[in-house]
């Protein structure tokens, strides 16, 4: 296991080195520079070439840096890493990526297993090889050489190196932040577990999200995602479900896929919600930036019969309730909506009900003892009167917290406002009732999962 100060540095370093610093723009090494001029500790670029690279001066070894180096992320050929790295070592360097290809991926295992010799000799947190890098936008560290992530709550670990640069760019343009990003390659260092337990401390970090092919010791992990799933969410999109995924993993990585079934009971007794997609993935993780259910009872809140009809069929299929109402609380919502409007739940206010009906909707329905969450499923009708972000600015204005809400904009790009007043208050919002529904779910499978271990005091 990695030492917690190690990867302390690995995240929150006062210095970086970039080995294989580059002035030409094709180079990696030149991306991960450039990248790094955000940060706000100190900068080395480590490199042959003489001059600077993007402003920085350059050395041509880790030990002619007249500094202390915390992190060293290394961009250069294979065959000199190992040396590269034993210098990181004797330098006092506490924690190393490697970005660098060329191990057991390509059939390389002893170079492998040397730098993760090395790493142990020297105590050094070890990232890779083979990997895109790691992110913290805490304090603007982005040793990648993708795209700045957007800051928030969630995060993200991936054994793909390619599929986390796409999960990246595609965070990005939504807009969900992460607060850390890292690409674990071949894990010759820090592992899922290693990592499982530095975030389940961090306080940036809300939920955790993971890409996995294979684990290599599954007791290790799944004891350190016991642990972290009770203090906060583990959600995991897990790959090789079939023959020909896992034939794929096990030559991408060298992972083992394991079997399917197996991984799932594993999952569940280990309290990780299984994504089943990317999108899955993501809308779990994001869901938790606002209060869980006490409970699986949930009132649909509609301006539509058909998307209320498709919110119910998928609440139920999500292991949800659509509770029915209160007495009291059909008998206020009539004095507030429409005559032709519905207060069975589904709530259907019809198409004209706008601002003051939504909020007195809102209000009336956080008084009801039967419903824990509430599920907002707006068509914005485009045909009246009514604002595009009408309906988004009543459930904010009268939401008090009382209940989980979860939102559902089913308009397209007319919906953009109402969308990103929901993410500046941190509400989750999403462009089906169905992928609602299943963060709404994955939502009350933790809040179960988590009061069960509590309540027994299970380890």
């Amino acid at each position: 296991m990695s030492d917690p100060s190690a990867l302390q540095a690995l995240f929150y370093p006062r210095s970086v080195a970039v080995v294989g610093a580059s002035k030409k723009r094709t180079k990696i090494g030149y991306e991960i520079t450039k990248n790094l001029r955000r940060f706000s500790g100190t900068v080395y670029a480590v490199t042959t070439s003489k001059g600077q690279v993007d402003g920085l001066p350059t050395y041509p070894s880790v030990a002619d840096i007249p500094g202390d180096v915390d992190l060293a992320v290394l961009a250069i050929p294979a065959p000199q890493v190992a040396g590269v790295l034993e210098e990181c070592g004797k330098k006092g360097v506490r924690a190393a990526v490697i970005i660098s290809a060329g191990f057991s991926e390509a059939g390389n295992a002893e170079g492998e297993r040397q730098l993760t010799a090395l790493a142990a000799r020297y105590d050094m947190a070890l990232v890779g090889p083979n990997t895109v890098g790691i992110a913290n936008t805490d304090v603007d560290l982005n040793a990648t050489f993708l795209v700045q992530p957007t800051k928030g709550g969630i995060a993200f670990l991936t054994q793909s190196g390619a599929l986390g640069a796409a999960v990246m760019y595609k965070t990005v343009y939504e807009d969900i932040g992460f607060s850390k990003f890292a690409s674990l390659g071949n894990m010759a260092g820090a592992t899922f577990g290693d990592l499982l337990d530095y975030l389940a401390e961090d306080e940036q970090t809300t939920s955790i999200a993971l890409y996995i092919e294979g684990v290599q010791d599954g007791r290790a992990f799944l004891k350190a995602a016991r642990a972290c799933s009770k203090r906060k969410p583990v959600i995991a999109l897990k790959s090789g479900s079939s023959q020909a995924g896992k034939r794929a993993a096990t030559s991408h990585t060298g992972s083992l896929a394991g079997d399917d079934a197996i991984y799932d009971a594993a999952f569940r007794q280990a309290g990780i919600i299984r994504a089943r997609t990317i999108d899955d993935m993501l809308d779990m993780a994001k869901a938790f930036s606002q209060p869980r259910p006490g409970g699986g009872s949930v009132a649909i809140l509609t301006n539509a019969g058909g998307p209320g009809i498709l919110a119910a069929d998928a609440c139920e299929h999500e292991g949800l309730t659509v509770a029915p109402l209160a007495e009291e609380t059909k008998e206020a919502l009539r004095g507030v909506l429409p005559p032709f409007a519905s207060v069975t739940n589904p709530i259907d206010t019809i198409a004209q009900a706008g601002y003051e009906e939504y909020a007195a909707c809102m209000r009336i329905l956080q008084k009801d003892p039967h419903i824990d969450a509430i599920l907002a499923v707006i068509v914005v009708p485009t045909f009246t009167r009514i604002g595009y972000s009408t309906h988004a600015q009543a459930l904010l204005d009268s939401w008090k917290r009382k209940k989980t809400l979860v939102t559902c904009f089913m308009s397209g790009e007319v919906t953009n406002t109402s969308v990103e007043l929901m993410k500046l208050n941190g509400i989750p919002a999403y462009p089906s009732p169905e992928r609602a529904a299943r963060a709404l779910g994955a939502l009350h499978t933790y809040e179960r999962w988590y009061h069960e271990h509590h309540d027994s005091n299970t380890d």
